[in-house]
């Protein structure tokens, strides 16, 4: 029997959720916190932009604005029209990074998680052909960088949320999750995401572990998104589950 084709706004929600979980910021990372985080990133933003005026563009630095412009859309800014122009400025430098560099696997990523966030704000109207881009470039990310933790957790997120004829697959989603983990522990989403999938398969035990891993981390990356997101979300899974 042949499933019903997801409606647009359907799409919409499940790569919404998607791009919820996995918090896409990705090249700034702040292990220790400035005192005025995140209203930091925007100096941070100002002396790249200085640094691209008199010196030129750099895959390096676009590669750094575009993380930037990410972490200021999902820590900074409330209002959707200014998360989402900074989006389209993460999308569009990691874009002009492919150009000098296509082989960046860094870049890719970046990408696509920046396209995938701006257009979930937009309301996805083209959904079935952003999600098509998403993916290949996920996928050539993966395939320049086995290890590129990021990558691998993106990819795993999109197969564990979304519809079976979208490319949901729960086997392939923890194969990339574990991947993820095996990479680099310290990206906590991974496990969190592992450990909504093994919830959802009946495997609470599992599930335990990979909760306490995000509560017990040492150094995670993105404390910021660490101590308002994730942790609480691994706090509150845990009390769900039978002792």
């Amino acid at each position: 029997m042949i499933g019903r084709r997801p409606s647009r706004s359907r799409l919409a929600s499940v790569i919404g959720l998607t791009c919820w979980m996995l918090n896409v910021s990705a090249w700034a990372e702040h292990e220790s916190l400035p005192s005025d985080y995140p209203a930091s990133l925007e100096r941070e933003v100002a002396v790249l932009q200085s640094q691209i005026a008199t010196s030129g563009e750099t895959v390096q630095r676009l590669i750094a604005g575009a993380g930037l412009y990410l972490d200021i859309a999902d820590d900074l800014f409330e209002d959707a029209p200014q998360k989402r122009l900074a989006y389209e400025s993460a999308a569009e430098m990691a874009k002009r990074a492919l150009q000098l560099e296509e082989p960046n696997a860094q870049a890719h990523f970046l990408y696509a998680a920046a396209l995938g966030s701006a257009e979930r704000i937009k309301g996805l109207a083209n959904a079935g052909l952003v999600l098509g881009e998403i993916k290949e470039h996920v996928r050539r990310a993966i395939e320049l960088d086995p290890d590129h933790a990021q990558a691998l957790q993106m990819m795993g997120g999109l197969c564990a949320e979304l519809p079976w004829l979208l490319g949901g697959r729960e086997k392939e989603a923890e194969s990339y999750l574990r991947r993820a983990i095996a990479a680099d522990g310290r990206y906590t989403n991974a496990h969190l995401i592992l450990a909504r999938l093994l919830i959802k398969q009946g495997r609470p035990a599992e599930a335990r572990t990979h909760l306490d891993a995000v509560l017990h981390v040492e150094h995670p990356h993105y404390p910021y998104a660490w101590q308002r997101r994730f942790r609480p979300e691994a706090e509150r899974l845990l009390k769900t589950l039978s002792p």
